[in-house]
């Protein structure tokens, strides 16, 4: 073989696998592009007075149909705070590690949780501690949390009022974050209250559900907006 014979083969064979290499970047590039891509999730993450809303109001199935989001999932139990423990039915911030766990990827979420901690704790940096330990577990998603409202004891009313403080405090450190005040809306319409002063009515469980629609489709918003405003470079 001679010298010119052999370069010429050679650079047919780079040549080849050059194409070769350009065919299978171009495949990858299109098996990425047409990928089906992870469904939006909605968690609603709450104690009894969120339950009581999905049981009686049925919030989950409507939030679903308002088709927001690919999938509403409404996780509450009674008694629930936000931490403390390891219990996923005591405690929030648990329920959403044992979700994820399990595969769950929230896109945005809903927190409706305080009620029970006001009943326990006192002091606005007990609250603090609180908030922040679950806002840093759920992560860089769009969240609004649902503030409190107790009025059965006179301890309860202050105690709310400083955890209210204490969300906006926290949320006020998280772009994506917002708080939507149920204390507003129960003091401006105090038949959405029961008589034990803590849970609601079925106008309550009503007005809770419209509130939990309107607020998704403000994290909708909110998480596209995120998408949108997010570029890829693919190199030539």
């Amino acid at each position: 073989m001679t010298p010119r014979y052999r370069e010429a083969r050679q650079a047919v064979a780079a040549l080849v696998v050059a194409l070769c290499l350009g065919v299978t970047g171009v495949v990858s590039q299109v098996a990425s592009a047409v990928a089906p891509q992870p469904q939006t999730t909605l968690l609603v993450l709450g104690d009894s007075l969120t339950w009581g809303t999905n049981y009686f109001s049925k919030s989950q199935t409507r939030l679903a149909a308002a088709k927001n989001f690919e999938v509403v999932l409404v996780d509450s139990r009674w008694g629930r705070r936000i931490s403390g423990g390891t219990s996923t039915r005591y405690s929030g911030n648990a329920a959403l590690k044992q979700l994820v766990v399990d595969g769950v990827r929230p896109t945005a979420v809903i927190v409706a949780l305080g009620t029970n901690d006001v009943a326990i704790l006192t002091k606005r940096r007990e609250y603090v501690a609180l908030i922040q330990e679950l806002m840093t577990t759920i992560g860089n998603v769009p969240v609004a949390w649902v503030n409190v409202h107790r009025i059965d004891s006179a301890s309860t009313v202050r105690q709310s009022q400083r955890f209210n403080a204490a969300v906006a405090q926290v949320l006020a450190n998280y772009p994506l974050a917002s708080v939507f005040d149920w204390a507003e809306v129960a003091k401006s319409n105090p038949k959405v209250i029961d008589p034990d002063k803590i849970h609601l009515t079925p106008l309550g469980h009503e007005v809770r559900t419209k509130t939990y629609l309107e607020i998704a489709a403000a994290l909708a918003q909110r998480a596209s907006d995120m998408t949108t405003t997010t570029t890829t470079t693919i190199a030539p």
